[in-house]
């Protein structure tokens, strides 16, 4: 199995007579990843060759090679939906091949960077398929080694998947070489692998790659390292010495966290048993976000209330059975025990508000006044876009589309009549600005939600009230069929709207100097992707947006979705408590099914996605997304 130019690659390289290197799209300390052409099965993979240490002598360096290859084989043998799929393993001359399923670059890390933290439904999500994948790596015999938000991509259709696993022991292992010298990410490696010595070997094991996971966590909800320092050395004295933080936002993660982040290795919580633990959170994250996210409706009865008397004590953060001890036996938490601590976290539910959580007096208030906005005010002005087919449209001074219809539902709950109702034009770049000046009250223009955005534009949001994925809207008969196609060829631009998260993510994707900026996205159609002259290629925007364009732009075409699930918010300015309470029960009762119709009768919610964009999604009303800001 030769290849066809050095033992290294380059580009157009043939491995094995059938992988022809095609570009670098990513490199650490010992490996680089290209990719690459599968010529007898004719699609795009990513092959990672393992770049062996030079200093090494002629027999470390056939145990090295001997080392990669076993591992990456074991791994490849897993074929888990949340670890990365590897089609081939290849050993030619003293490099080992690993050809594996080719993804979008986007990952945890991205995903971080954009939004700093995440709820804690969504964490928990997140956390549970990373570790159901880490637990497929042990239990093939491999140890990852390297879990971080860099390693954990996204499928198009949301899911997570460990990257870089079993190679880790290569590439950022964390090992302690002959010279002792500290190979690996400092703030992820687990406390033990830091005291190795030859007297007292620590050596990298599941209990480390759980350590590391539990770092991730912690990093998701809290939008902050655990441990960390000006430079590496310092994170890593943290990593050993420095107590944990307390958490704010964890609220029943917390109990989680906290056993995966003991120093003591034996103290930590097995794969089976974190499971049991991370899906009672992500269980009841379920039924309880229902029950506080529809203000006046029937409360839904969480595990804590059915299940059977549990004798617990409490410990910082959590419950934790009493009288428990031993190595493992501790964290063997009973489903019921990890359910009473989700109740006992107080205000987890609005984990971005901990201290403004509402008492009952203000309970009382919201009862005795609940159109106390509408008394006040003879309209309600709501900014909506002009240009989004489906969602928002303007023809002849009338708007159409979901957006408008839904905020016509709202205002009529919250007591407004629909000629009370007064629609302003905003896009991207102004909506927040409209909010500040009084211009408009609410805004349901495609404003993601985010905490960046709450602080920056100094709003606060309810929703989600729809959910997207990332698209992108290209010339029609160009040949793209991906984001990867469209980055292969350098002349080619790609336009977005002005401040929105296509911005950041271009950037994120290497296209900072190949963005073209509009005003809003049907200008980046008309004046930049129906253009001649243009250089533009493609539009990037949200799978929703892409499919009205498409519907209405005959010349144009949309690509598959891709990316984890943005989440479209109402938003209103964040000192009037009364109009965010009152917006949040109005689209809580559009959201739910009437009590006295059929099971299988759809929610006013559903109607209005079926008015308006069935005919441009091709399908009918998916469920309701579950509000987590209100």
């Amino acid at each position: 199995m030769r290849s066809e130019s050095t033992p290294g690659g380059g580009p157009d390289t043939v491995i094995a007579g059938r992988y022809r290197l095609r570009r670098q799209i990513g490199r650490g300390g010992m490996g680089v990843v290209w990719e690459a052409l599968d010529t007898s099965l004719n699609r795009k993979v990513a092959v990672k060759g393992l770049l062996h240490p030079g200093a090494l002598g002629p027999g470390a360096q056939a145990e090295w090679v001997s080392r990669a290859r076993r591992e990456a084989q074991a791994i490849a043998r897993i074929g888990h939906q949340n670890v990365v799929a590897v089609h081939d393993v290849i050993e030619d001359e003293n490099q080992v091949w690993i050809v594996m399923e080719l993804l979008n670059s986007r990952s945890l890390a991205d995903l971080l960077r954009e939004q700093r933290q995440l709820s804690v439904p969504h964490a928990a999500r997140i956390g549970l398929q990373v570790l159901r994948g880490l637990a497929a790596v042990h239990e093939s015999g491999v140890l990852h080694r390297d879990v971080k938000p860099h390693n954990i991509l996204f499928r198009p259709d949301g899911h997570a998947l460990l990257m870089d696993f079993g190679i880790a022991t290569f590439e950022g292992a964390a090992q302690v070489t002959r010279s002792h010298e500290i190979i690996g990410t400092p703030q992820y490696l687990a406390p033990e692998l830091l005291s190795h010595t030859l007297a007292d070997p620590h050596p990298a094991s599941t209990a480390s790659d759980l350590w590391a996971l539990g770092v991730t966590l912690y990093e998701m909800v809290e939008g902050r390292r655990p441990f960390d320092g000006a430079t590496s050395f310092e994170a890593l004295i943290a990593v050993r010495e420095s107590p944990l933080p307390p958490m704010r936002y964890a609220g029943p993660l917390t109990g989680l966290i906290e056993a995966l982040l003991r120093k003591d290795p034996d103290q930590r919580p097995d794969a089976a048993e974190a499971e049991r633990m991370l899906q009672a959170v992500t269980d009841d994250v379920a039924a309880l976000d229902t029950s506080v996210a529809m203000p006046g409706g029937p409360a839904r009865p969480n595990r804590a209330e059915t299940a059977g008397p549990v004798r617990s004590v409490p410990v910082r953060g959590g419950l934790r059975p009493a009288g428990s001890g031993g190595r493992r036996g501790r964290w063997k938490v009973a489903v019921a025990v990890v359910c009473a601590a989700l109740l006992a976290s107080a205000g987890w539910l609005t984990w971005r508000n901990l201290e403004n959580a509402a008492g009952s007096d203000k309970e009382a208030e919201h009862k005795s006044g609940e159109h106390r906005f509408r008394a006040d005010h003879k309209v309600l002005k709501v900014g909506v876009k002009k240009d989004q087919p489906g969602l928002s449209k303007r023809n002849n001074g009338t708007y159409k589309g979901f957006e408008p219809d839904l905020a016509k539902a709202i205002a009529r709950k919250m007591g407004f009549k629909d000629s009370q109702v007064e629609f302003v034009d905003v896009n991207s770049n102004n909506r927040a600005d409209s909010l500040k000046s009084g211009d408009v009250d609410l805004v349901l223009a495609t404003y993601s939600i985010s905490e960046k955005r709450e602080k920056k534009d100094n709003v606060k949001f309810v929703g989600p009230y729809f959910k997207v994925l990332k698209g992108l809207l290209v010339r029609k008969n160009r040949g793209y069929k991906d984001l990867t196609d469209l980055q292969g060829k350098p002349r080619a631009k790609v336009c977005t709207a002005r401040d929105s998260v296509y911005q950041d993510w271009l950037v994120s994707q290497g296209m900072k100097d190949r963005m073209t900026l509009r005003n809003g996205y049907e200008d980046c159609v008309l004046k930049e992707l129906l253009n001649s002259k243009s250089p533009v290629d493609a539009v990037a925007t949200d799978d929703v947006i892409v499919a009205g364009l498409a519907e209405e732009h005959p010349g144009t075409e949309r690509l598959e979705s891709y990316g984890s699930a943005e989440s479209y918010g109402v938003a209103m300015i964040k000192s009037n408590e009364d109009l965010h309470r009152e917006v949040c029960t109005a689209l809580s009762a559009i959201m739910a099914k009437a009590p006295d119709k059929p099971s299988d009768s759809e929610s006013e919610w559903a109607g209005l996605y079926n008015d308006n964009l069935r005919q441009i999604m091709h399908r009918s009303a998916p469920e309701e997304p579950k509000l987590t800001s209100c």
